[in-house]
């Protein structure tokens, strides 16, 4: 990959705080007209690079709010153009609410012909526009956390529940293509030597922070206001949706068979105990009973099996 084929993202863990920085981003002016000028920095953890690597995902120190909102516009567009039906309509609105959810509200696709993927380019850039809306809704859930009132907590809520029906999207977009071609070419890329023993979607940076967010908010929830009730439980529903839509497809590829990440075990199995702690963690139990709320690195939601 080349330098300007790389998705940049920020370290997740400095992302911001507030979905207003991410409008404040996208309606910059000239930002379709600037070049990137990024500079890659190292990851610490050997995994969480390597998994970046695969994906040809690149970390910068720049800020995180306009290389967010930049990654979202690039991967929305590129996923739009391979996934539209042959009339040009779109397959997956859920990516349109969610664009609106950033403040991208004139998404750049406009113009984009459909364009046709290869069951690798699908693969990968279904991811890449997975992971930017992994970092959206951690944005949102930090924004619903620290909102000085409800109205904003709702806010904040409504919004990762915008980005995680957007994720399933990307999961529907990017799995579509035939079985075979899956144990063909993208579940050998993802094994030795192309890839390390145990490649796995518990390795995205991403991911691990996003499981923190949901345990964040689901600490406090007990303690916010009873009008925010309805609001957490529809980003519950949402992410079961999400959770359905991840298992569809490992059943659709993998079935009984066993997954990267644990050996003998299927994959199915595996995914959907690590889903239904995600959920756990969302519903997290009073304060006094953290020690039985899943560790950070006890979910998976990416498509690795």
């Amino acid at each position: 990959m080349t330098s300007e084929s790389l998705l940049w993202l920020a370290p997740p863990q400095h992302l911001p705080h507030g979905l207003g920085t991410l409008r404040e981003a996208a309606n910059r002016p000239g930002r379709h007209r600037t070049s990137p000028g990024h500079r890659r920095i190292p990851e610490s953890d050997p995994r969480e690079a390597a998994f970046d690597e695969y994906f040809a995902v690149a970390r910068c120190a720049c800020a995180p709010a306009p290389l967010l909102i930049d990654a979202l516009d690039d991967t929305l567009a590129t996923v739009r153009a391979f996934s539209r039906r042959p009339d040009g309509s779109a397959t997956e609105p859920d990516l349109d609410l969610a664009a609106h959810a950033a403040g991208l509200d004139s998404p750049r696709d406009n113009c984009e012909p459909r364009t046709q993927a290869t069951v690798r380019q699908r693969w990968i850039h279904g991811h890449r526009l997975f992971f930017a809306l992994t970092q959206a809704t951690v944005v949102a859930l930090r924004h619903a956390l620290r909102a000085p009132s409800p109205a904003g907590s709702a806010l904040g809520l409504e919004s990762a529940a915008h980005f995680l029906r957007a994720s399933a999207a990307a999961l529907r977009i990017t799995a579509s293509f035939d079985a075979q071609d899956y144990h063909d070419t993208v579940r050998p890329s993802m094994a030795p030597p192309q890839a390390p023993r145990g490649f796995s979607g518990l390795w995205s940076a991403d991911h691990r922070v996003l499981v923190q967010s949901l345990r964040e908010w689901g600490l406090a929830a007990p303690a916010k206001p009873s009008s925010l009730r309805p609001a957490h439980r529809r980003l519950v529903e949402v992410l079961t949706d999400v959770h359905h839509a991840h298992v569809g497809v490992c059943s659709r590829f993998v079935g009984s068979g066993p997954s990267l990440l644990r050996g003998a075990e299927p994959g199915v199995q595996v995914l959907d105990r690590l889903c239904r702690r995600r959920r756990t963690a969302l519903d997290a139990a009073p304060a006094a009973r953290p020690a039985q709320l899943p560790d950070a690195r006890g979910e998976n939601l990416t498509l690795h099996h």
